[in-house]
């Protein structure tokens, strides 16, 4: 199917430095609607729903806001976050910006950490997107689940 010259545009935002430096699929040559689905159908499997996901790293980032960009301590975790100035639009096209707020976040039972941004929370909430394999930024919904202590339903 040939593509609209609005769907080529989407779909360029996704490319390393249109909107970051690495882009958002790494080294993943598959569609970013079957990445989507992908993942979507590894989280319907675990019987997790995306807001989970994306409720669980939104409450990390605002426990880590009250850091001051120190360490948080939070009994199984710990989290930190680094805030730069600006805002980054969403790859997908639409017209809110997102704070540059990057948490890493360390699970001590299972001595695992990830770092994960306000963009990647909102990609995940509004799209269903975790990112292209083998992108800085990439979320595995399974790893999610495990790391974040999401219990499937």
């Amino acid at each position: 199917m040939k593509q609209t010259p609005l769907e080529k545009k989407v779909l360029d935002n996704f490319k390393p430095g249109k909107i970051s430096k690495d882009g958002f699929l790494g080294d993943d040559k598959r569609h970013v609607h079957d990445i989507i689905k992908e993942d979507l159908l590894t989280l319907s499997k675990l019987g997790v729903e995306i807001e989970e996901i994306a409720d669980r790293l939104q409450h990390f980032i605002e426990e880590g806001k009250k850091g001051l960009e120190t360490k948080v301590d939070l009994g199984n975790f710990t989290v930190q976050i680094a805030w730069d100035r600006g805002l980054l639009p969403c790859p997908f096209g639409e017209p809110r910006r997102h704070h540059k707020i990057i948490a890493t976040l360390f699970n001590k039972k299972l001595n695992k950490e990830i770092k994960f941004s306000q963009l990647n929370v909102h990609m995940i909430r509004e799209h269903g997107f975790f990112e292209g394999k083998g992108s800085t930024f990439r979320l595995e919904p399974e790893e999610m689940v495990n790391l974040l202590g999401i219990k499937a339903l």
